[in-house]
């Protein structure tokens, strides 16, 4: 999408797609459901995780939208319904890809080649996205990032941020302060001195504090993550009355803070390490190979599906090509032992032999 500017900046204005996760995980639970539909120990975990967060329900609903776009009977939308159904009527239907009748017909199809029809034509229906979570974020936003794209936005103060892939972020700039909510995804700030204008990133529940410094601040899920460059920043939470003790972070000082607990994990890295993103480059540091794909699906367009749980546990370390995501991908799973298949230029699917 073309750029877009405005007194705060410039950047690339494409919204970021940060419902991937919970539509790979529909799509996951609507594969195991077809396969056990009566056992109620799966019903009762499905409801759990349909419950948990309305994007695991917006995800589903998609997840049944591309069952019908697929000329598939659909599975009901809700765990109530799904597990008040009579599971003899839970079944798959003669649809356009020409499946057979019934249930086993579907699941005699190997599970990587079930995934791969699901995720085909859930891509189809991605465009009822446009309305929902991500057209929210695209209205909050002052600037943001699709996937694959990175922003390099000067704000009015002469502040710099950049912007990692799927990130999106607002700005307030007044005479009495100079505030930027981070949305979702990361950033990276190399904010202007101003000892009586201080800066202020909101990231969550956390709030990072400055003067003038260099930084990186990553949302996550579960976590709010700060790494220093250079310069000091202090981190305490977004609300002032929590009377939680702020953190002082130094160069090369890593904070990792729960969004639920506020729990704070500190660690050190070099400074140098800080947003190597900027410089097309992945570092890891005893990851698992699902969490470095889940970083690696924010540079990649389409779906990268892992389908072996083996191979997603397995834990590494290296540093890889963001430029060349489809060779990063390969580097990732072939330590663990594990293949990558490119069914489409959008579509990989990572399992073991």
């Amino acid at each position: 999408m073309a750029g877009a500017t405005d007194d705060r900046g410039h950047a690339g204005m494409t919204p970021p797609d940060h419902d991937q996760a919970p539509r790979e995980a529909a799509m996951d639970w609507l594969l195991r459901l077809h396969d056990a539909p009566a056992d109620p120990a799966l019903g009762r975990a499905f409801a759990r995780w349909h419950a948990a967060d309305p994007a695991h329900a917006r995800a589903w609903v998609r997840a049944c939208a591309a069952w019908r776009a697929m000329g598939e009977v659909p599975p009901q939308t809700g765990p109530a319904e799904w597990l008040a159904a009579d599971p003899a009527e839970i079944h798959v239907v003669h649809g356009r890809r020409g499946w057979a009748h019934g249930r086993r017909g579907w699941r005699d199809l190997p599970r990587a080649r079930r995934i791969v029809a699901v995720a085909a034509a859930m891509a189809a229906v991605l465009v009822l996205a446009i309305g929902g979570p991500d057209g929210l974020r695209r209205l909050r936003a002052d600037h943001a990032t699709g996937t694959g794209e990175v922003a390099h936005v000067v704000l009015d103060d002469g502040s710099v941020v950049d912007l990692a892939p799927e990130t999106a972020i607002r700005v307030r700039l007044s005479d009495t302060g100079r505030a930027v909510t981070l949305i979702s995804g990361e950033a990276y700030f190399a904010v202007a001195r101003d000892a009586g204008l201080p800066f202020t990133v909101t990231a969550g529940t956390s709030r990072v504090t400055v003067t003038g410094t260099r930084f990186d601040v990553r949302l996550q899920p579960d976590t709010v993550s700060v790494a220093v460059e250079s310069g000091s920043v202090m981190v305490g939470p977004a609300d002032a009355g929590s009377g939680a003790a702020p953190h002082r972070l130094a160069a090369g000082d890593r904070l990792a803070v729960d969004r639920a607990t506020g729990d704070a994990r500190r660690s050190l890295q070099a400074p140098g390490a800080v947003a190597v993103w900027r410089d097309g480059r992945l570092q890891v540091t005893d990851a698992t190979v699902a969490e470095v794909v889940a970083d690696l699906r924010r540079y990649q367009p389409g779906w990268i599906v892992i389908t072996d749980d083996r191979l997603a546990g397995r834990r590494i370390s290296g540093s890889y090509d963001l430029r060349d995501p489809a060779r990063a991908l390969r580097a990732i799973v072939r330590p663990a032992g594990g293949t990558v298949r490119a069914v489409t230029p959008f579509l990989h699917v990572l399992s073991m032999p």
